[in-house]
């Protein structure tokens, strides 16, 4: 893997995150939801189109998560707005004609149901959107796969996974005091897991990577083999070898190959980097997108963040969050696959 092309896409707030991408076209859409910081009233939907900021979504409720897929000659753009997690509401709204986009036909997502919450959906050969969801409380987060059918310009439920959770048993967490340079010690409840991003490999087998709450420090991993994904049996998921700091990560699975973009830190959302992932737990080939980010005083964090990863033309595309201040896109050419071996 190489890096052929890096970018700051044009973001004229003051804060951004969870930027989002898709291919129309043959031009690059993207989005992001900005504002004063994340989760104020202000916080609003933001989107691109070949460069330029063609429309805004916002109001005096915080606008979260903006998802941007394609269903043949269609472009939507999914979204939540809520004042926090567990308040969401999500829409989804048809950019097809992105110069004349129409917000007051946005579909609501039924209460209940989050649609795809940070990563892209997965459509299968029958046209059933696989979706990758949770729900997140203060106290308690769970995912599910949610899956719905595209009809009659409208989005119709069809099933949903069980509740794909792990234990909430007490875990041992050790750190270092940031003020004395001692370690210390505590006893948390984990949360659990959350955003898992999707993929079918090459055996038809559905499988998901989730975020992991604060202290558990992995990635975890579940999969399920049934023909009917939404309502079949989910194996109970399981920490794999790669980390994860309580932050967004997303996988593509091209060309038989899984790639995965994920912060390879228990505790850091930093460096950002991208490792071709072979049986789920082994390494085959990493580049790191960025190590570090300067410390200046228009950076409002020094967090590497939130990837969203598709795959075009051969190629990986993606964008993330650089610093909560800007969203940068990078484009990796993928070596062919007898020199990954």
């Amino acid at each position: 893997m190489k890096i052929i092309d890096r970018k700051f896409l044009n973001v004229p707030t003051p804060t951004c995150h969870a930027s989002t991408i898709a291919f129309f076209k043959g031009k690059l859409a993207f989005a992001y939801f900005g504002g004063v910081r994340e989760g104020a009233p202000d916080s609003t939907i933001y989107i691109g189109y070949d460069g330029e900021i063609k429309h805004t979504i916002g109001g005096n409720v915080a606008h979260w998560n903006p998802i941007l897929f394609t269903i043949k000659d269609e472009l939507f753009l999914s979204y939540k707005i809520g004042e926090f997690c567990d308040r969401w509401t999500t829409f989804i709204l048809n950019i097809t004609d992105v110069d004349n986009i129409d917000k007051s036909k946005a579909q609501i997502i039924p209460a209940g149901l989050n649609f795809c919450v940070k990563t892209k959906p997965i459509i299968d050969s029958g046209g059933l959107i696989h979706c990758g969801s949770s729900v997140e409380t203060r106290l308690d987060w769970t995912s599910y796969e949610e899956v719905y059918k595209y009809e009659d310009g409208e989005f119709v439920f069809v099933e949903r996974s069980k509740p794909l959770t792990i234990s909430k048993k007490e875990i041992e967490v050790k750190g270092v005091n940031r003020f004395t340079g001692k370690e210390v010690t505590a006893w948390i409840v984990p949360q659990g897991i959350i955003q898992p991003s999707l993929w079918k490999d090459e055996n038809g087998t559905m499988n998901a990577f989730f975020r992991s709450s604060k202290g558990l420090g992995l990635i975890y991993h579940s999969a399920c083999e049934s023909s009917s994904w939404g309502d079949g049996e989910w194996s109970k998921p399981a920490p794999t070898s790669y980390s994860n700091p309580n932050s967004g990560m997303d996988t593509v699975y091209l060309n038989k190959r899984l790639f995965l973009v994920y912060n390879p830190s228990k505790t850091l959302r930093k460096p950002l980097s991208i490792v071709e992932v072979k049986d789920l737990n082994e390494t085959v080939d990493e580049i790191v997108i960025t190590e570090s980010i300067p410390y200046s005083e228009k950076t409002h964090s020094r967090e590497l963040s939130y990837p969203y990863m598709i795959a075009n033309d051969g190629k990986l595309h993606l964008v993330y969050t650089y610093g909560r201040s800007k969203i940068e896109y990078v484009v990796i050419e993928v070596d062919d696959e007898s020199k990954c071996v």
